[in-house]
């Protein structure tokens, strides 16, 4: 199986989804900005202190981040399915319940140390930033689980601040708010966060053959199949 082509494939409809939404709820800002029709404020008065169709600017601007963090979760979730098929493909899926026994208390950790450790694979020899997966998933993570009822904003955990307190998915307009960071995915970030993934997926293809090969010799398995 080809899983490259599947990865490039879920990527491509990734950075579809977030150009194709993003640029309509961005458009809805602009008109509100200008003052374009619908959005035409024929207020006056007191009526007229505050901007005009306030809301759905708000929730344009909103949606805007909402839009990148599920392109995020979209992201993080092409990764672990392409390392699970991986894992299948060398022969190793006997070795994914192993990945508790890391200890690096996360998914990417334990796949990461299960690479350099039994497969003898590091994946900063990709060239891949791993760090800003690293950063994605625990930004997808503060999306996900660390959103207040009384907000649609995602705010830097602690834990994702220890790890990474200058995090690359912090709202630089607000630095700080309440000391607590609130998190964006510009267009730029998360394209750079694609290309680590596909760089990543890449260079674990390039792998594959040999892995699968030693991983063979080790079981004793010496039989002439081919990789697919």
């Amino acid at each position: 199986m080809d899983l490259l082509y599947f990865v490039n494939e879920r990527l491509k409809f990734i950075r579809y989804f977030h150009e194709s939404t993003v640029s309509a709820l961005e458009e809805t800002k602009r008109k509100i900005e200008a003052g374009e029709p619908p959005y035409v404020d024929t207020r006056c008065g007191e009526d007229a202190n505050e901007p005009g169709f306030l809301e759905e600017w708000e929730n344009a601007d909103t949606a805007v981040n909402i839009t990148g963090a599920t392109c995020l979760e979209l992201l993080q979730s092409t990764l672990h399915s392409f390392l699970h098929e991986y894992m299948a493909t060398i022969g190793g899926a006997h070795l994914i319940p192993r990945l508790g026994e890391m200890k690096k208390k996360s998914w990417f950790g334990n796949y990461r140390e299960l690479f350099r450790q039994i497969l003898q694979i590091d994946w900063d020899a990709s060239g891949a930033d791993i760090s800003l997966m690293e950063q994605m998933i625990l930004t997808r993570n503060d999306f996900t689980h660390n959103l207040a009822l009384t907000t649609l904003n995602a705010y830097q955990t602690e834990a994702h601040s220890k790890k990474y307190p200058d995090t690359a998915f912090a709202d630089p307009r607000f630095k700080k708010l309440m000391f607590r960071v609130p998190l964006i995915v510009p267009k730029e970030k998360l394209d750079q966060a694609i290309g680590a993934v596909y760089r990543l997926c890449e260079y674990l293809e390039d792998q594959r053959r040999e892995v699968r090969r030693q991983l063979r010799a080790r079981q004793g398995d010496q039989s002439p199949r081919a990789v697919p």
